[in-house]
C-alpha cells in the first residue's frame, strides 16, 4: 500500500503513459485543491493503468473546474457592462477589480477578457474624475496590454491620455516615462521632428483679443531626455512683442516625444522650432 500522498510517484509513471499536457493538468488540479484526500493503490495491480485512470479523472475534473471559472468570468463581465450602462461607476470599478483578479487566475494575463477588465478599471476611475486612481490604473493597463503583445500604435492614445493626467496632477516622472514610451513606439531618431504629447493651454492676452489683433510667434527650443521643453526663446513674432510672453509662458509647459540615440535611449536635443498662432475666433 502507498502512503497518504502518492501524487508524485503516480505522476512519474503517468509521464510514460500519457501525453505531457494531461499529466500537467493533473498536477495543476492537485495543486489547486481540486482533487484532494487519500488515494490508496494496491501494489499488486498494474501501475500504468492506475496512473492513466487517475490522470484521466484529473483531466475531466480540471475541465469542469475550467468551465466553471470561465462561466464565472463571463457572468462578471455582464455585471460590469450593466454597471457601466447605468453609469454606476463605483460599482463598475468594484466589479472590474474582482473580475480582473478572477480572470487572471482562470484565463491568464494575456486573455482578451483580462485586458477588458483592466481597461474597465481605468475607465471607471476616469468617469469618477479620480485622477490619482486613473493614473495608477492606466499605468497598470498599459503595462499589461504591452506585455500581452499589443502594438504600440494601439496604446498611443492611452499613453497620451496618461501623460495629460500626470502633467495636470504634477506627476512629471510618469509623464516623462510615458513620453519616452511613445517616442520608442514612433522610433524617434536623428533627423525626425519631435511630436507634442502634451500641450498646455496658451492664454490670449486680453488687450489684443478685445482689439481683435492676431499674430504668430516663432519659438526656438530644445528637449531634455523626457521630452520637456528647454531653452525656449522667441525667434521672431508678428506683431513684434505683442504675444511673446504669452507664447513662452504656455509653451514652456509643453512636452514632446524625446529624441532617441542609436541604442534607443532618450537623449537631449536642440535646434527645433514651433510657430504658435494667435487667432480670434
Amino acid at each position: 500500500m502507498f502512503g497518504k500522498n502518492p501524487v508524485q510517484p503516480i505522476l512519474g509513471w503517468a509521464t510514460d503513459v500519457l501525453p505531457g499536457p494531461l499529466t500537467e493538468s493533473y498536477e495543476t488540479c492537485v495543486k489547486a485543491g481540486s482533487m484532494t484526500g487519500n488515494l490508496m493503490i494496491p501494489t499488486r495491480l498494474p501501475l500504468r493503468p492506475w496512473a492513466a485512470a487517475v490522470c484521466l479523472a484529473a483531466g475531466l475534473a480540471l475541465a469542469a473546474c475550467g468551465d466553471q471559472g470561465k462561466n464565472e468570468v463571463k457572468g462578471l463581465k455582464e455585471e460590469v457592462q450593466r454597471a457601466f450602462g447605468t453609469k454606476d461607476f463605483q460599482k463598475q470599478l468594484s466589479l472590474s477589480q474582482k473580475a480582473l483578479k478572477r480572470s487572471r487566475e482562470v484565463l491568464g494575463d494575456k486573455a482578451p477578457d483580462t485586458l477588458y477588465f483592466v481597461q474597465s478599471i481605468s475607465e471607471a476611475n476616469l468617469a469618477m474624475r479620480n485622477a490619482r486612481g486613473a493614473i495608477a490604473a492606466l499605468k497598470n493597463e498599459l503595462a499589461m496590454r504591452s506585455a500581452a503583445g499589443q502594438p504600440e500604435a494601439r496604446l498611443r492614445t492611452r499613453r497620451v491620455m496618461l501623460i495629460k493626467l500626470a502633467e495636470d496632477s504634477g506627476d512629471k516622472l510618469t509623464a516623462g516615462d510615458q513620453a519616452v514610451a511613445v517616442a520608442r513606439g514612433l522610433g524617434m531618431g536623428p533627423g525626425q521632428e519631435p511630436q507634442p504629447v502634451y500641450q498646455f493651454a496658451t492664454f490670449y492676452p486680453a488687450g489684443p483679443y478685445q482689439q481683435k489683433i492676431q499674430g504668430d510667434v516663432e519659438i526656438g527650443f530644445g528637449l531634455d531626455g523626457t521630452g520637456s521643453v528647454t531653452n525656449a526663446r522667441v525667434l521672431r513674432s508678428t506683431p513684434p512683442g505683442v504675444f511673446d510672453d504669452a507664447a513662452l509662458e504656455g509653451f514652456r509647459k509643453w512636452r514632446y516625444t524625446p529624441m532617441l540615440d542609436k541604442n534607443g535611449q532618450p537623449t537631449p536635443a536642440s535646434g527645433f522650432t514651433y510657430t504658435m498662432p494667435f487667432r480670434v475666433n
